[in-house]
């Protein structure tokens, strides 16, 4: 039985973007590493190959596959129930966005006052390296509703 399903090792490859992302990924179930994921960034579905090992063989894994499509019928997305490659997809979207957002944080803080109103993917930066005392300090400063980014990514 199915109870998480991960992406790990995401490596993006934005140079052989065209239309999607270029990616290559780990997948796991239940915390085991059981196949790879890969999209050439060329508008095509993501590939995702799941595989299990027998000894010194190693095979493709067609009823976990089969699992997980049942499994990820349980999402859904803009155009429906999610398949397999669309739910990876998603979490290597997600996943994506996490990198970016803690490189952005590197060497500085961001945050959001709760007195003020931002557009998308807008925040007050601190050009300071977050620690936990700088975090009670911006609490202080300006109540236990501030946001701050680093704290989450």
């Amino acid at each position: 039985m199915i109870k998480t399903v991960e992406i790990k090792n995401l490596k993006v490859a934005d140079h052989l973007s065209e239309g999607t992302l270029a990616f290559t990924a780990s997948v796991w179930v239940n915390g085991k590493k059981v196949g790879d994921a890969k999209n050439s960034g060329r508008g095509g579905m993501t590939d995702v190959d799941l595989w299990e090992r027998k000894g010194e063989q190693v095979r493709r894994n067609n009823e976990l596959h089969d699992e997980l499509a049942e499994y990820v019928r349980q999402f859904t997305w803009e155009f429906g129930q999610h398949r397999v490659d669309t739910y990876i997809d998603e979490l290597v979207e997600k996943e994506d966005m996490r990198q970016v957002l803690k490189k952005a944080c590197r060497g500085k803080t961001l945050l959001r006052t709760p007195d003020r109103t931002y557009e998308e993917g807008e925040y007050d930066v601190i050009p300071r390296k977050f620690t936990k005392e700088l975090g009670e300090g911006i609490r202080t400063k300006y109540g236990k509703d501030v946001f701050i980014l680093n704290e989450t990514v």
